[in-house]
């Protein structure tokens, strides 16, 4: 391998790395809804505009969350769940956009105090490389525990939303964002009935037989 190839090695780890998401929401994004704020926004309006933004954040930093298994192993099992997630992401990400540039509002205020967004960095950062130089049985298990926490806060951020368009009289967004909820929900639970097939093999754990087969 020339010295060019051995250079960029460390750096596309890192940048996959930094790809996936944990479920923080804290990535600066861009304004895929309208233009600019209307300048009556206020109230009720704003507090959709901020969960929406919550939840977009969310789906679109987990939505490369796939991108890790360019660069570490996990079992078949979890590399199928894994990219279902990403893609279950993706879907969601393109529900909130839609509705969000039907309702001429930004993606780009979440209302998070700076300390907060700060400390959301800071938890991603530390996460991201600990996955980073994890790998076999300990790696799939951290990712696969920072899978529940993303999708216990998306499901239950999409539950806000969803209850927030039904307060303002949007019953079709309502119920396309509920289905979303209902999905990472009960796509949270196949991570922690896959978590539970993952445990025996654990390094640091005492080796044991387990007789559940099945997969997640």
């Amino acid at each position: 391998m020339s010295r060019r190839g051995q250079a960029a090695r460390p750096v596309r780890r890192l940048g996959v790395a930094l790809a996936i998401g944990v479920g923080l929401g804290v990535a600066i994004v861009p304004n895929v809804g309208c233009a600019a704020r209307p300048p009556s926004i206020s109230g009720a309006v704003t507090e959709r505009s901020e969960a929406l933004t919550l939840a977009w954040n969310v789906l679109a930093e987990n939505k490369d969350v796939a991108g890790i298994l360019a660069i570490k192993s996990v079992t078949p099992a979890t590399g199928t769940l894994i990219r279902e997630i990403a893609e279950a992401c993706r879907r969601a990400a393109g529900t909130i956009e839609r509705i969000a540039k039907a309702e001429g509002l930004p993606l780009d205020e979440d209302g998070l105090p700076v300390a907060e967004t700060r400390v959301r960095a800071a938890i991603r950062a530390r996460v991201t490389r600990e996955l980073l130089f994890a790998s076999g049985p300990t790696f799939e298990r951290s990712l696969l525990l920072t899978q529940v926490e993303a999708l216990g806060y998306a499901s239950n951020l999409l539950e806000e939303v969803a209850s927030q368009l039904r307060a303002a009289e949007r019953p079709g967004p309502a119920i396309d964002v509920e289905t979303e909820a209902t999905r990472f929900a009960a796509l949270r639970g196949r991570v922690i009935r896959r978590l539970r097939v993952e445990d025996a093999p654990i390094p640091e754990a005492t080796p044991q037989t387990t007789g559940d087969a099945t997969t997640g």
